[in-house]
């Protein structure tokens, strides 16, 4: 915390006199000369003069760059606290000093008392929590630097220049107050103008930062999904790849992200490139990378491009190609047979009657899985599948959902109608760059959607029950992936790999095993991977698997419900659920920080009434053989945990819920007071 005494207290204290002045004129005046109450004079004084004082103090005294409804609701409880510390201790107080004076003397004391305390607790209040100082220019003077150095860039156009003098001050604050941070997911953020915002020119830098890494001579595959400037930001990326000297294979159409995964191992490229933001909301864009396996990035390569992001010396003015230079070569359709040629060797064999008895309800949810999961399943032999016209369009809109990701119920609403319409027996759904699949069964006007973690464990137990020998392969899964599926794969003998969350964790693992020893890869978060082909999770394989899956069982006269009740009857009941609490902008990140630094001094404490802790994680101290990394783990006696991560790419904090019991009741309580007091904890 910086020092309370410096410039910014003498400025308040110029405004707390003007405020004081006319504060005190209204309350004064109205209980001496209009004979209002001691406490209506001294309200109306603290309304209208701390109105006053936020005005003035915004601008003049802290120079405030965040959101102004943030801070004018933070203003509005801090006053609410100040006034009634003050207002509530001075009255006592002259009372007890004044006692044999009168009670207009005693009442006057108090108002002027309770005045000076006020001001102070308000300007400790106002500068530590309503204009908190990570959101005010001291400390972030660059930021308007940068704004001007783009304004007066040749490079943008005049257009674009004038988007920035139209801009709000809150807005331009948080589009330039930093860069746009890359990672191991590479960028993800909302598009827009600014640092800190994905258009052409941080897409350019970033871009050039990969370029500088690989170097002249390099080979690069680049996908983009059908969001919003996904194939403007793809040609962007391939034109300063090709100015640097590097052959960059530019898909012609809309790709998953796993034929990405796919292309950089099927073209020996050194690296990839996806525009997307996976199931994110409409106004969010990303550039994510590969590495030579095919796998995302990894921390030392994401360190690297980041760096020689940071170095360069004008990020506006970057050398790009032209659109058709001759190190730019659009690839598709050989490169999407062999594609699919890989896909089909991800499936079973199945009677070809179960497969054209069973019936299926697709939505691509408007993005790219759309044709590669309805050419899989055709190829396979599902002959009764009904793509959800209303969600098949490519629209980077999203315009018939809240948000574009299957792990929502909610965008499966029209495809739930169309089920119940065709007396469907599933529904499946892909987000927009078809690396995730969701699945819901439908039995009569009743849908049951399984999580993330229950699909996995149905898959595992699917995929070892047709594997002639699965015992002494390997599964790969993640610490914040429910145990229920490691105790399954033990079951048939497979051997559990746990890794960090992030399927690049997981293709790490593949790449140091042998042809053969994969059994799969999945995560909680509605990711699989069940072949070889690729190094990142795959909806389009998936879908295969699961419609199989789906289609068996339905000829043993079982829905995928009643499979699931089974694998609870033999591995025990357990309840996997999981929770995000968004926090948006530069206070949102400080905030998150916050909880994490609690959750890790305090944490053991906050569950003591619900469970012992038998053990806590804290994986920044670089435990069980993993890296340091932000995630804590509180695992309870009996084995039922909570895992708690920041995003690594939305800003958000996960709470990770795995509770077992040997029965339901006792499960479905434990989970309902852990989350409860997760959620009183944030508050």
């Amino acid at each position: 915390m910086r020092n309370l005494v410096d410039e910014k207290l003498l400025k308040f204290i110029v405004v707390g006199v003007i405020n004081t002045l006319v504060g005190m004129a209204i309350m004064f005046g109205m209980y001496n000369l209009l004979g209002c109450s001691y406490w209506v004079s001294s309200a109306a004084n603290y309304i209208l003069a701390s109105i006053l004082s936020y005005v003035l103090n915004m601008k003049f005294t802290f120079d405030y760059r965040g959101r102004a409804l943030g801070s004018s609701i933070r203003f509005i409880i801090n006053i609410a606290i100040c006034y009634l510390a003050a207002y509530g201790v001075a009255k006592p107080l002259m009372g007890w000093m004044l006692t044999n004076s009168s009670i207009t003397l005693q009442e006057n004391a108090a108002m002027l008392t309770g005045m000076c305390i006020f001001t102070g607790l308000n300007y400790i209040g106002q500068r530590l929590f309503v204009f908190n100082e990570r959101n005010c220019t001291e400390g972030n003077m660059e930021y308007k630097k940068i704004y001007d150095e783009w304004i007066s860039s040749p490079a943008l156009t005049e257009e674009e220049k004038q988007i920035l003098k139209e801009m709000p001050e809150e807005d331009i604050y948080e589009a330039f107050y930093k860069y746009a941070e890359f990672g191991t997911a590479g960028m993800r953020g909302i598009m827009g103008l600014g640092t800190n915002r994905l258009n052409k020119y941080t897409i350019r830098m970033a871009s050039k930062g990969l370029a500088q890494l690989l170097g002249e001579g390099s080979k690069v595959a680049i996908a983009y999904d059908t969001r919003n400037n996904s194939v403007e930001f793809a040609l962007e990326t391939a034109k300063v790849l090709a100015a640097s000297g590097i052959k960059a294979y530019l898909f012609d159409r809309y790709s998953p992200v796993p034929l990405l995964s796919f292309a950089v191992r099927e073209l020996d490229c050194d690296g990839g490139v996806v525009i997307t933001a996976s199931h994110n909301t409409s106004e969010y864009n990303g550039f994510k990378v590969y590495d030579n396996t095919g796998s995302q990035m990894g921390e030392e390569m994401a360190g690297m491009i980041a760096d020689n992001i940071s170095a360069l010396a004008d990020g506006l003015s970057i050398e790009v190609a032209d659109d058709n230079h001759e190190n730019i070569e659009h690839i598709g359709d050989d490169i999407i047979d062999r594609f699919h040629d890989a896909i089909a060797g991800c499936g079973i064999e199945l009677d070809k009657n179960a497969a054209e008895d069973i019936k299926i309800v697709y939505t691509s949810l408007h993005g790219s899985g759309r044709d590669y999961v309805l050419r899989t399943l055709d190829e396979a032999g599902f002959k009764n599948v009904i793509l959800v016209d209303e969600q098949a369009e490519f629209n980077g809109a999203f315009p018939t959902v809240k948000k574009p990701n299957p792990e929502d119920k909610a965008a499966f609403a029209i495809a739930e109608k169309i089920a119940s319409e065709h007396d469907a027996d599933i529904i499946i759904g892909t987000d927009p760059d078809c690396d995730r699949i969701g699945i819901g069964v439908v039995d009569g006007e009743t849908v049951t959607y399984f999580s993330g973690n229950q699909t996995g464990v149905l898959l595992i137990d699917f995929l070892a029950k047709m594997d002639i020998e699965p015992a002494g392969k390997k599964l790969v899964t993640t610490i914040v992936t429910s145990d229920m599926g490691r105790v399954a794969a033990e079951s048939y003998g497979i051997e559990v790999i746990k890794t960090f969350t992030g399927f690049k964790n997981i293709g790490a693992e593949m790449n140091e095993m042998k042809t053969g020893e994969y059994f799969m890869g999945y995560e909680e978060s509605y990711g699989y991977l069940p072949g070889e082909h690729a190094r990142d999770k795959d909806g389009v394989s998936t879908a295969l698997v699961i419609c199989q899956m789906a289609a068996y069982w339905k000829s043993e006269d079982k829905r995928l419900t009643e499979v699931m009740n089974d694998l609870y009857k033999k591995h025990g009941y357990w309840i996997d659920r999981q929770q995000s609490f968004t926090f948006e902008g530069s206070a949102g990140a400080a905030k998150i920080a916050e909880i994490m630094k609690n959750f890790r001094n305090e944490g053991s404490k906050v569950f003591t009434d619900i469970a012992a802790v038998d053990k806590f994680l804290d994986y920044s101290e670089g435990i069980d053989g993993f890296p340091p990394a932000n995630v804590l783990k509180f695992i309870f006696d009996g084995g039922s945990w909570i895992a708690i991560r920041p995003s690594g790419t939305e800003p958000k904090i996960k709470f990770y819920y795995c509770i077992t019991a040997a029965e339901e009741a006792v499960a479905v309580d434990m989970y309902e007071k852990f989350k409860t007091k997760v959620e009183e904890t944030l508050r």
